[in-house]
């Protein structure tokens, strides 16, 4: 192996930025077929081996902590709207609870896509070999119901509406297709929740 690939090699490993890349190809004289080649095979090895590993490692550390914050910052904006409204302003029954004239109601419909990290669904294929309980997804599942009600809460206030009505909850799996027209099983969820604007 030459000294300008052994360079290359190094520069990619210690992922050099892609001007010191060109400085080191541009200082050697003129490359082979057989030093691009190994260049190439470096550069996939880099790509299609490191990345996802580094991407994976990622996930593993730090999806835990981006998912504690979100869940917190979603708490502290339901207390908030609980704490101004005096109460929740969703309500899963078809009527109002107190008898009180209704000038006008819309359809209020608010929805979210979540997914679980790819660590969860490492931990998540692994659960379901054995079944049971898989509490990796039982938290993105939590997440998306709770956000998607405190989106509709928003919403209501936001555009001036009393109370939402007869709210309902649907959950769908957002695939994407795969060669051979298979569906992928690991898709994302949406969660939609609406309900009647009253006021």
């Amino acid at each position: 192996m030459s000294d300008l690939l052994r360079a290359v090699s190094q520069a990619v490993l210690l992922n050099y930025s892609h001007t010191a890349l060109a400085s080191l190809l541009s200082k050697g004289d003129s490359l082979n077929s057989d030093e691009i080649g190994a260049i190439l095979a470096v550069l996939g090895v880099a790509l299609f081996v490191i990345f996802p590993t580094l991407a994976f490692i990622y996930s593993m550390i730090f999806a835990r902590f981006h998912q504690a914050k979100s869940q917190k910052q979603l708490l502290a904006r339901e207390s908030f709207v609980m704490e101004q409204l005096g109460g929740d302003n969703l309500h899963t029954l078809s009527k109002p609870i107190t008898d009180r004239k209704i000038n006008e109601s819309r359809l209020l419909v608010a929805n979210i896509t979540v997914g679980p990290s790819w660590w969860q669904l490492f931990l998540g294929g692994i659960r379901s070999i054995f079944g049971g309980n898989i509490v990796s997804f039982d938290k993105v599942l939590a997440y998306g119901r709770s956000e998607v009600m405190q989106r509709l809460r928003e919403q209501a206030i936001g555009e001036g509406w009393d109370e939402v009505l007869n709210v309902r909850i649907e959950t769908s799996m957002v695939m994407n297709k795969i060669r051979g027209g298979q569906q992928n099983k690991r898709g994302t969820l949406e969660f939609i929740a609406y309900g009647t604007g009253i006021r």
